[in-house]
């Protein structure tokens, strides 16, 4: 695979990554969410979008 194809995807993941202020889990949020706040799936806090 190309490394260039491996950083984007890389990337692209890690912004749409979250953890959750109250359990501290990581997780992944689709890309129509990015800006959204969200629920945590493991304990349902809200989390806010990344800056």
């Amino acid at each position: 695979m190309n490394p260039f194809f491996i950083s984007t995807i890389i990337g692209t993941v890690l912004r749409l990554k979250r953890t959750c202020p109250k359990c501290k889990r990581d997780q992944v949020v689709s890309a129509g969410k990015r800006q959204e706040s969200v629920s945590c799936k493991f304990c349902g806090t809200d989390i806010p979008p990344n800056k």
